[in-house]
């Protein structure tokens, strides 16, 4: 009687990703499709401090950075979001050198981009590009 032989394939390892400000509506919604996708998802919270991603982004072959400071009230911008955003965005460039397994790094901008006046328009459409 012969006997079959089942040769057993290893299932590919899922690839895991970094997604920073998952807690947000933008990285809520993709943390929940990459978990969709078959991903393993690291996601971060706020800390401002140096070297705070170093842990999440280790191992991983991806990073999306949605996370950015907003604060359209603030009496001083250039301290409170331009400043805080760079230094998040180095940290995080740090952070995948560090960790030698990322490939792809994706950045999204954020409604800061636009140019913000007092008298803004009330809606927006194809043409409201900042450009």
């Amino acid at each position: 009687m012969a006997t079959e032989a089942h040769a057993t394939v290893d299932a590919p390892v899922a690839p895991t990703v970094c997604v920073t400000g998952a807690a947000g509506f933008i990285g809520s919604w993709l943390v929940m499709r990459l978990l969709e996708r078959g991903y393993n998802v690291h996601a971060t919270v706020r800390d401002p401090v140096e070297g705070s991603f170093d842990e999440a982004i280790q191992g991983c072959q991806g990073v999306f950075h949605v996370a950015t400071p907003m604060d359209f009230e603030s009496k001083d911008p250039e301290n409170e979001v331009i400043k805080p955003t760079i230094r998040g965005m180095l940290s995080i460039i740090e952070s995948c050198a560090k960790a030698n397994t990322v490939k792809r790094l994706v950045f999204t901008s954020s409604a800061g981009t636009l140019d913000v006046q007092e008298h803004q328009k009330l809606f927006y459409d194809e043409t409201s590009w900042s450009d």
